[in-house]
């Protein structure tokens, strides 16, 4: 039977942490931005009928956005890519032993002797110079479209997933304590998501909760105030 350790150790490897931080973010987003919304709705008697569909609206409408930017970021990551690769395709067939160069160079600056990063440069440069070059270049991984297009759709996913709490409150708490068990609700959200990025970034858990926490709440009340003004 295998341990609960090796498991976790083999998720850790596959998840790219760079990555699965994005995703918080754009759950705490989700969170943030429609229990703000949700709560200064609640204070209509106008929309009293209508605050349910309201908020289902805000969640969807908000996860198309954060979709459509993290789509459009994609996508012009792979332009850029696409034109990086196409530059260092022309130059390594002009300049060859330029590109070879400031291979070396790079590794140099990393610390590795002239003689080491010379060797490692020309290895690289052997098994894919492109590539050596684009990773210079800072282009690490190669964007597709279909990498963008998930990208784009998990960025929404995840909107949805921290909206789901203040809509999971709105339909399971009685009207005259909503406000008190959404704020409860967003900061359990907020702490739950703190030790995911505190784990991810390996920095001080209460330091990264209480930060999360507080700004978290006081964005809330921000969008609280934008959903009050619309009544």
């Amino acid at each position: 039977m295998a341990s609960p350790n090796g498991w976790r150790r083999r998720l850790g490897l596959r998840l790219d942490p760079a990555s699965v931080r994005g995703e918080v973010e754009h759950v705490n987003d989700g969170i943030l931005a429609i229990s703000g919304f949700s709560q200064g709705l609640y204070g209509g008697d106008n929309v009293a009928n209508l605050w349910q569909p309201i908020i289902l609206m805000a969640s969807f409408a908000g996860a198309l956005s954060v979709a459509c930017v993290a789509l459009s970021s994609a996508l012009a990551d792979r332009d850029a890519e696409r034109r990086a690769a196409k530059e260092e395709q022309r130059r390594l067939e002009l300049e060859p032993e330029e590109q070879i160069a400031e291979l070396v160079g790079y590794y140099e600056q990393k610390g590795l002797t002239s003689a080491t990063a010379r060797q490692v440069a020309e290895e690289l440069h052997a098994v894919d110079s492109l590539d050596a070059q684009l990773e210079l270049e800072g282009f690490d991984e190669r964007m597709t479209l279909g990498g963008a297009i998930a990208t784009s759709v998990w960025a929404g996913l995840a909107f949805l997933l921290g909206a789901a709490v203040p809509i999971v409150i709105s339909v399971v708490v009685p009207g005259s304590w909503r406000d008190e068990y959404t704020v409860l609700a967003v900061a359990g959200a907020l702490a739950a998501t703190s030790l995911v990025l505190a784990k991810l970034g390996h920095t001080s858990i209460w330091q990264t909760l209480l930060r999360s926490v507080f700004i978290g709440l006081a964005a809330m009340g921000s969008s609280y105030l934008v959903g009050a003004a619309l009544l």
